[in-house]
């Protein structure tokens, strides 16, 4: 589970980061779920339809 409750802004590296992150964990059978995210960065994940590749949840 990854919490971004404190962050408040992510740009194409922050992305690429996480979808680097979920990628080795897929390879492993596992789930990644992504929670508590601020009104900026749910922005960001809908402007690049990233919220259709991360499970994500209010908390």
């Amino acid at each position: 589970m990854i919490h971004l409750v404190k962050v408040d802004f992510m740009d194409s590296l922050g992305l690429t980061a996480l979808l680097k992150g979920v990628s080795s964990i897929c390879s492993s059978a596992c789930c990644s779920v992504i929670c508590n995210l601020q009104a900026p960065v749910r922005m960001i994940f809908e402007l690049t339809q990233m919220d259709l590749v991360f499970e994500i949840y209010e908390n």
